[in-house]
């Protein structure tokens, strides 16, 4: 066989090789794969703040779709027994803080982040966050303030709980990734 009849041969193979593959040829996987959640934290305030350490396992464990029901009554029962607030506060954070994720919301401005939700009445963003934004102090200001004018009683005399008197030593770029190298 020739040189030239063999390069014929091994191109015509090739191309009845790509003629059989196309994109009508879809196949399921062999077999079904199971993963196991090792830990969650959407906003991490609600398990390092509001959970007892006993309850992280199980909040790493669950999904969101079962936060209400698996850890809403620990949460709330944080912000009545331990915050000395009242039961519409703990309603109301346990509505904003539940479910634990976060939601990105690309139709936002572009100058938000889009996500970590709950921020959204406390900070400035459009139902999301900025990078500069003190979560740990807005978090503390929405279970010690009174940032909803829901609980003024309940507010008085833990101003100097708002604050982890912590601030930011982050330098933040204005292109992506938009986070500083660390220091």
């Amino acid at each position: 066989m020739t040189r030239f009849s063999r390069w014929t041969l091994l191109a015509a193979a090739s191309l009845l090789g790509l003629a059989a593959c196309n994109d009508n040829n879809t196949q399921a996987p062999e077999e079904t794969r199971m993963y196991n959640q090792v830990q969650r934290l959407g906003n991490p305030l609600v398990s390092e703040v509001f959970l007892a350490k006993r309850s992280h396992p199980q909040h790493g464990a669950i999904g969101p779709a079962d936060d209400v029901a698996m850890i809403g009554v620990e949460l709330k029962g944080f912000v009545l027994n331990v915050a000395g607030r009242n039961q519409t506060l703990a309603n109301t954070l346990g509505a904003v803080l539940l479910p634990d994720m976060l939601i990105v919301q690309t139709d936002k401005l572009t100058t938000s982040a889009g996500w970590l939700t709950w921020i959204g009445p406390l900070g400035n963003g459009w139902g999301g966050r900025k990078l500069a934004d003190d979560v740990v102090d807005l978090g503390l200001l929405a279970l010690f303030g009174d940032p909803f004018g829901i609980d003024p009683a309940g507010a008085q005399g833990k101003q100097g709980l708002t604050t982890d008197n912590v601030a930011s030593d982050s330098q933040f770029l204005t292109t992506f990734p938009y986070v500083a190298n660390p220091n």
